[in-house]
């Protein structure tokens, strides 16, 4: 099953009223009228599938100084990580804006809510620590990048290793959230 990144308000139809609702819960006052008045698709991203963004979450594990993959899936998904805003979820949201704690909706605990700016900077520190040279683009990155619905008509086969297919992540969720903090829009991760 693919996996992929969607800025704009794809992804957020029918969560206004709990997007609301969780924000208020943190004394925020946004106003998310314009996230859900954005363009549907500004920008749409690929991250392969689900089993890449867990090798990605098993380095983010790894480099946070976990023993072992499930004990740092469990600490992600509690929120008891320094970093806080990962893709840990299937249904991820990230905001354009700071605000914390990150988690999920009250009365939808498959979908998570985060910060697109502290992703950004979490991203940042994750480059700074890993050994992996994430920022890197791997081969077919750029041509993903250039044209995804080309990219995905593509057949020819894309054989990345373990190393590639983790910079592919990191520079897709830091391109995303790039993007979509620049845009003041939503940056959402849905299964394919």
């Amino acid at each position: 099953m693919g996996s992929d990144l969607f800025v704009g308000r794809f992804g957020l139809e029918g969560l206004e009223t709990s997007l609301a609702s969780h924000l208020a819960g943190l004394g925020l006052k946004f106003d998310l009228q314009q996230l859900f008045e954005a363009d549907e698709e500004v920008a749409m991203l690929c991250c392969l599938n689900g089993a890449s963004i867990v090798e990605f979450l098993e380095h983010v594990g790894v480099v946070e100084g976990y023993p072992d993959r499930d004990m740092a899936l469990r600490a992600f998904e509690r929120g008891d990580s320094r970093l806080k805003n990962m893709p840990c979820w299937d249904n991820s949201i990230w905001l354009p804006f700071d605000f914390e704690p990150a988690g999920t909706l009250a009365d939808d605990p498959t979908v998570f809510v985060g910060s697109g700016p502290a992703l950004l900077r979490e991203l940042t520190d994750l480059q700074q620590r890993s050994p992996l040279g994430l920022g890197a683009s791997p081969k077919g990155y750029e041509r993903m990048r250039q044209d995804i619905r080309a990219f995905y008509r593509d057949r020819r086969p894309l054989q990345l290793d373990e190393t590639d297919t983790i910079r592919w992540i990191w520079r897709a969720l830091f391109d995303g959230a790039t993007i979509a903090n620049k845009s003041m829009a939503a940056l959402a991760s849905t299964p394919g």
